[in-house]
Formats: C-alpha cells, sequence, structure tokens
C-alpha cells in the first residue's frame, strides 16, 4: 500500500492500475469525486496491490470513508466460527465504508480484487457539509438504496434456493462489472467460485454444479474456474423456468 495527497504527484515503485477506462461515476460517488476535484474536501489518494486491506472492521474504525477510483474491491464479513461472507464488489466510482459516518463499529472489510487506487476521505470533512441539502440527499438517497440491496438480498437467502441465488447474483454482476460483447456480456474481474460461494450462501462444489447446468443450456461461459460471460437472457430463462417447475 502507498499514499499521497490528492495533488497531481507521481510514486514510484507501485505496480500500475489496469487503465480500463471506466464510466463517470453518479450518485454519491460521482459528489463525492466532485467535491474532492475541486478541493471543497481533502483526500488522501491510496494504492492497494491485490489482496490488500483497504480498511479493517472492529470496535475501533479509522474513521475515513473511501471513494473508489480504479481497480476493483470486495467487502467481506466472517462469522464467529471464520466463514467468510462476501458482501459485494464494488467497481469504480463506488463508495466504501460509507456508514462510517453514522459512527459506531465497523462490521465488514474491504479488500483490493486487483490493484486499486481510491480516495480516502476523513469522516469529519464529510459531516462539515451535511448542512448542505444536496450532500444530505444524496447520502440519504444512497444510504437507502444499500438498506434496499441488503433486504433483497435477505429475502433472496429466505425465499430462493441456491442455483436461483446464483443466478440472480450473476445477473447483478453482469449488470454492474459486465462489458456487451455481441450476445453475452463479459465480467472481465476474475471471480472464483469460492467468492460466489461466499455470496450465495453455499459451498463451492454447489457453485460448480450450478454452473455447469447453466453452461449446459448456454447462459453461461466459465474458464479455469470463474464465470467469464453471462447470457442474461438465456439465464433469466432458465430460471423462470426452474420456477415453473417447482
Amino acid at each position: 500500500m502507498s499514499e499521497r495527497l490528492s495533488d497531481p504527484m507521481t510514486v514510484r515503485g507501485i505496480r500500475p492500475v489496469p487503465a480500463r477506462p471506466d464510466p463517470a461515476p453518479s450518485g454519491f460517488g460521482g459528489q463525492l469525486a466532485g467535491l474532492i476535484a475541486d478541493r471543497t474536501v481533502p483526500s488522501t489518494q491510496v494504492r492497494f496491490d491485490a489482496g490488500t486491506s483497504i480498511y479493517g472492521g472492529g470496535p475501533h474504525p479509522d474513521d475515513s470513508v473511501y471513494l473508489l477510483t480504479s481497480g476493483r474491491a470486495k467487502t467481506v464479513m466472517y462469522s464467529r466460527s471464520g466463514r467468510r461472507c462476501l458482501l459485494r464488489i464494488h467497481s469504480p466510482g463506488e463508495v466504501l465504508g460509507e456508514l462510517a459516518i453514522l459512527g459506531g463499529e465497523r462490521t465488514e472489510t474491504a479488500i483490493a480484487m486487483c490493484p486499486s487506487v481510491v480516495q480516502r476521505v476523513a469522516v469529519s470533512h464529510l459531516l462539515r457539509l451535511m448542512g448542505s441539502p444536496a450532500v444530505h440527499r444524496q447520502l440519504i438517497r444512497h444510504l437507502g438504496e444499500r438498506l434496499a440491496e441488503q433486504q433483497r438480498a435477505i429475502s433472496h437467502l429466505v425465499g430462493d434456493d441456491s442455483e436461483h441465488r446464483l443466478g440472480v447474483t450473476l445477473l447483478d454482476l453482469a449488470r454492474r462489472l459486465g462489458q456487451p460483447e455481441r450476445d453475452a456480456v463479459r465480467i472481465g474481474q476474475r471471480i472464483t467460485q469460492e467468492e460466489l460461494a461466499g455470496m450465495v450462501g453455499t459451498t463451492r462444489s454447489r457453485i460448480g454444479y450450478f454452473l455447469r447446468r447453466f453452461q449446459e443450456c448456454g447462459a453461461v461461459e466459465f474458464s479455469r474456474g470463474h464465470v467469464i460471460r453471462v447470457r442474461a437472457q438465456r439465464l433469466d430463462d432458465y430460471l423462470e423456468s426452474r420456477l415453473d417447475a417447482c
């Protein structure tokens, strides 16, 4: 890990972040990016190698919020037995660790999935802006969207079987991280079967079994243990047919 202030300075000895173009951030992430760009909010740029912890959970959080500007990151939680639950995969323009604004214990850990760059912003700087209706409104909307996302995840966990949850997860990853490619969407970020198991709440062996079923109907393609293409309509049709058969 290395860091610098947001002034344009070169940091040597750091592996470059892939130069894949990403869409401009929107929502709270876009607003935060704008506040950083015009220096309304001080920030520190930090670079992380793949597998490095961006921040950790625990009773003593670092009181910072992070804007991912390039690369990929995942947020995970660990059960008391040590089992890992993968909460979300984050792409550039997304905000991580935003619950630090509300105070209290940080429960998740954020990990870089590939060489990544974030802008780290102290919560104290953001709190000074809460008097702005625009900032306050965007933050409330952002937190509401994350809450709705978690409610949907709980609904799928309770109401759907593992195969359906995996299909829904792949459709969501394709929508958020994929690049259109003829009749399919390519997921460039390597996501292992173990990581999918952590998102779905099942075992790696079951993930492999379901992926083979998806592949047989032409809904997905995977290689060396990770999904590389998703045909959303075929996958959606397959999931609907499975529901009709129940």
